[in-house]
């Protein structure tokens, strides 16, 4: 009944309340099987438009809440499953609740949190059939077997084995709770669902293979995480998060687009439900967050809302910077972090920020996000981005050199996005000639993904990528303060310069603090001796090579 509730969920958000509603009622049926889920219907025309219209979205909200493999097969009531053909599958205008602005919902402000949801003698009846649900089982867990004849009778088909199969599913989800340090939460508190699902039982014949395509990150894993020093701290914290749930919570990552933020927050939902068998894991962006919950103070209710995000194993949440200012949602996400937290449940968190630098964010969501453990992604370093090639080659079985892999290395930013990209470009024009190609035929082909590793930058540009890389004020590469701390950054600065732009010895000088021409060439010259010894430079209390601090600034000029 926890997949049903997860499958309508995902359902609402990509079709909307309305919509939901005029095309499911009691008379569709779910039930899951092996790899494979059957939708039901009463009659072969119900089952027509269902395969007609929804068949997409039903898809993608199994595989949402399932994950890869799972098919989905729609048949009458009484009648053998059939096959679902892809080929007339036009999936519906369907898209996520919430289309007005949030400025509707943060308009009703503190009057929308607690409201009750709407829904009239719907509502009403299935609030009477939960509180029958609650009388007839125990808090203990004692009313699982109350629960599966239940479900068997609502169901009317497969009767005590199914009623059998839902405690069966019920009792499990208690279990992993138990893991986190909380009580098993009793399947009598969810209430009755139009949705119903039961596990059937095993000896039934599993449906083909699912040919729903499958989401990018559906496969990702900490195995597939491309570790560097850009990202090492970020990595061994998601391996202690995936071997043991909830040691660090709340987990909050922050970098620039393109260093694996998503991918280490798709690897802990994947782990936590394939390794520990947690089937209440949420993952989303905090653009649906925020739809979501505009959808729940629009019309269906916060009740609802709050149970499919409080009562969860884990919630893993991306680019939560995007509910900065909007004040209801923050309110409401703050309610939700805390009563995970008192349930010793896995959060997780990426932004493009720190916590505390989220602009629009209370003060007591950012400090119960800061209050875990917070690790920055760098931009990927060189040796980062050839292992990144190395391994998209191999999963996309592309044919390059190492002279090719060396040079993109090199060439590109760290965005992983873009070296996805590259290898993409460079396994198309290999089928297109017959072989693998040179590093000048891929640079004939695509010289704008070549020229994205170069971006035009000027004397600003480098002076501001160097005082957030050392941590300093802005301006402070152009006082006379001759201090350590300010004045190896500087030398970079100039150095860089000379690399980067077009500017003379004497523009140089005069920019970062009216200096001569003989100050900014001894300068540069002094870098040159540091990058040959592998001299170490000072940033803050640690200390880094100075090749490494030139990459890691390179870095951030070509990604902003």
């Amino acid at each position: 009944m926890d997949v049903a509730v997860e499958i309508q969920d995902a359902l609402i958000r990509r079709l909307g309340a309305d919509r939901y509603a005029l095309w499911f009622n009691d008379q569709v049926r779910l039930q899951f099987a092996g790899d494979a889920l059957t939708v039901t219907a009463e009659n072969e025309f119900a089952v027509a438009r269902l395969r007609k219209r929804l068949l997409g979205d039903l898809k993608a909200a199994a595989g949402e809440v399932l994950g890869a493999g799972v098919s989905v097969r729609l048949q009458v009531a009484a009648e053998e499953p059939t096959t679902a053909a892809d080929g007339d599958a036009s999936a519906d205008d369907g898209s996520a609740i919430g289309g007005a602005a949030e400025d509707a919902a943060a308009s009703d402000g503190d009057a929308a949190v607690g409201r009750e949801p709407l829904g009239g003698e719907g509502a009403g009846r299935r609030a009477g059939r939960q509180r029958a649900l609650r009388s007839t089982a125990g808090g203990d867990g004692s009313g699982l077997s109350t629960l599966g004849t239940l479900a068997s009778s609502a169901h009317g088909r497969g009767g005590a084995k199914r009623g059998a199969g839902a405690a069966k599913n019920a009792a499990g989800r208690g279990g992993a709770a138990a893991r986190f340090g909380r009580g098993a939460r009793s399947a009598s508190a969810k209430p009755e669902h139009p949705l119903r699902m039961v596990s059937a039982d095993s000896s039934e014949e599993s449906p083909a293979e699912s040919t729903t395509p499958r989401s990018p990150l559906a496969g990702a894993s900490a195995g597939t995480f491309s570790v560097g020093d850009c990202n090492r701290l970020a990595f061994t914290a998601t391996r202690m998060v995936i071997e043991e749930p909830g040691s660090v919570s709340p987990l909050f990552f922050w970098g620039p687009a393109g260093t694996g933020k998503t991918h280490l927050l798709a690897a802990i939902r994947n782990e936590l439900r394939r390794r520990h068998q947690l089937r209440r894991v949420v993952m989303l962006s905090a653009e649906q967050f925020t739809n979501d919950f505009t959808g729940a103070v629009r019309g269906s209710g916060l009740p609802g809302f709050r149970r499919r995000y409080r009562d969860v194993d884990a919630l893993l949440i991306d680019d939560v910077q995007f509910v900065g200012g909007k004040r209801a949602t923050l309110r409401e996400l703050l309610y939700t972090v805390d009563s995970l937290l008192r349930g010793r449940c896995q959060l997780a968190f990426t932004a493009d920020r720190p916590p505390l630098d989220l602009e629009g964010l209370n003060e007591e969501l950012a400090g119960r996000m800061a209050g875990g453990m917070v690790c920055a992604l760098r931009p990927l370093d060189r040796a980062t981005r050839r292992g990144v090639l190395q391994s998209m080659v191999e999963r996309t079985g592309t044919e390059a050199s190492a002279e090719v892999l060396d040079r993109l290395a090199d060439e590109l930013a760290g965005d992983a996005r873009i070296l996805s990209g590259a290898v993409h470009h460079l396994h198309t024009l290999g089928q297109m000639i017959g072989r693998p190609a040179t590093w000048e035929e891929l640079q004939q082909s695509a010289p704008e993904l070549i020229s994205a590793g170069r971006p035009a930058v000027n004397l600003g540009d480098i002076q501001k990528a160097v005082c957030d890389m050392f941590g300093l004020p802005s301006g402070s590469l152009r006082s006379r303060g001759q201090q350590r701390a300010v004045s190896q950054p500087r030398m970079l600065a100039m150095y860089l310069a000379r690399q980067y732009t077009r500017a003379a010895y004497s523009e140089i000088g005069d920019y970062f603090g009216n200096r001569s021409h003989s100050t900014v060439i001894a300068a540069t010259k002094r870098v040159e001796n540091w990058i040959a010894d592998s001299a170490p430079v000072q940033r803050g209390s640690s200390t880094l090579q100075t090749r490494q601090a030139i990459e890691a600034i390179e870095n951030l000029l070509r990604t902003g």
